[in-house]
């Protein structure tokens, strides 16, 4: 079967969305169409820890140019990106940067949605995934699966942890849990559309988690080190 894929994406400046298309390309998938949403400032807690960000040197646009794939400038539940999304006959789809889907989107593209969530699902679900794994002791890895109507569920393709070096630190846990999700991204791609990815369809899943509280961050903080002593391969 002929794989026609929407990436759903950033169109600010945004890391994952311009690594998602590279690594892409790199391995020899093609993207039929890019939905490119805007940035929207939502309230959130003030974050304790100093994660430094890494810029982005090329935008998405310009990269949708160099590989010649249609972008649009759209919100993602928008009546125009499911316009799109017929228009342009896409059934498969990779989030790289998206807020909830709605019902609507989501059952528009018929042989699924992927998503690498930076946790191990069921029992790791929203935000903050690195922080709240540490906080209640869980291994730190990243799932990919396939979206449905519920916050991180669906039906899980893979699940596979991060090597933990004693001389790591937070710093080095997300950027390790990044790393992952591209190195994932392509096998996934690879295993699914020659029918050979097993599935596994959640029955159960663990408690939502919102962001974590400035309180809570600091709370936990005195735990990162335990962690990683507990957690690495000495």
């Amino acid at each position: 079967m002929c794989f026609k894929i929407v990436l759903f994406a950033y169109g600010f400046p945004h890391r994952k969305t311009i690594d998602f298309i590279k690594t892409m390309y790199q391995h020899n998938f093609e993207i039929s169409l890019i939905l490119a949403a805007d940035f929207i400032k939502i309230q959130s807690p003030k974050s304790f820890f100093n994660i430094s960000q890494k810029e982005c040197s090329v935008s998405a646009y310009e990269l949708a140019e160099k590989y010649n794939i249609p972008i649009h400038r759209v919100a993602h539940n928008s009546v125009e990106a499911q316009s799109l999304l017929q228009e342009y006959g896409v059934n498969f789809g990779i989030i790289a940067g998206a807020r909830i889907l709605s019902h609507n989107v989501v059952k528009l593209v018929e042989k699924g949605i992927l998503n690498l969530h930076p946790g191990l699902l069921p029992d790791i679900r929203g935000l903050d995934s690195i922080l709240w794994s540490i906080e209640k002791n869980y291994p730190l890895g990243v799932t990919a699966h396939l979206i449905n109507e519920q916050i991180d569920s669906g039906v899980i393709l893979n699940r596979e942890k991060i090597n933990i070096s004693i001389d790591d630190n937070l710093e080095s846990l997300y950027e390790k849990i990044y790393q992952l999700q591209l190195y994932l991204l392509p096998r996934i791609l690879n295993l699914f559309f020659t029918n050979n990815c097993s599935m596994l369809e959640v029955k159960k899943n663990g408690e939502y988690n919102y962001k974590m509280s400035y309180d809570k961050q600091i709370e936990m903080s005195s735990k990162i080190d335990e962690y990683i002593k507990k957690h690495s391969n000495l």
